[in-house]
């Protein structure tokens, strides 16, 4: 790797990284007759943003391009309760010009796929998430909270909730029939 892009890696959780705003300035002196190009793939109003970014080191030259892909959920995190297509656009950008080589350290991974794995590995409900489930399973005759606990991880798989699963869990209590959910108590469904 250049020394001007390793002299600006940074430590994450113990590897070391380049931020995506300093391999973008890199690929644009480094490479004047270059392309980065993005393009959202899912429709704007789509609860799950996909943009897909291409990088073209030389326009002379289109057959060798890098991709890369990125996908983000509105809601989910902080940055994402309002710009979830930019920042999902910044993490395409950099997976594409890691694909090129530029910025790889230790890994592709980017600074937002290691935050999201460890948040998603520790991610606990809140009060008032808590609060609107048991509300959702109450209106449907479930009351008891063991009974509660079990229909939430069958319907979840045991898969930890972000904010926007939140919303689809709920969504999903309220759309079932309470013969539906009573079922999932005996390993049913």
């Amino acid at each position: 790797m250049n020394k001007s892009l390793q002299d600006k890696a940074i430590d994450i959780k113990g590897k070391k990284y380049v931020l995506v705003a300093d391999r973008i300035l890199y690929f644009n002196q480094e490479y004047p007759n270059g392309r980065i190009k993005t393009y959202l793939k899912s429709k704007p109003e789509a609860e799950r943003v996909v943009i897909k970014a291409v990088v073209v080191p030389d326009v002379d030259n289109l057959e060798r391009c890098f991709t890369g892909y990125s996908q983000a959920l509105w809601g989910d995190g902080y940055i994402n309760k309002t710009s979830a297509i930019e920042n999902c656009e910044t993490s395409a950008i950099g997976r594409a010009l890691a694909m090129m080589g530029i910025g790889v350290v230790d890994s592709l991974a980017s600074v937002d796929e290691i935050n999201k794995a460890e948040i998603q590995s520790k991610m606990t409900l809140s009060p008032t998430q808590v609060t609107q489930i048991s509300t959702a399973l109450e209106d449907k005759g479930i009351t008891d909270a063991e009974e509660k606990q079990k229909i939430v991880k069958a319907i979840t798989n045991g898969e930890p909730l972000n904010t926007s699963g939140v919303a689809r869990l709920i969504r999903e209590i309220e759309q079932s029939q309470s013969d539906t959910l009573k079922e999932l108590l005996k390993g049913g469904y």
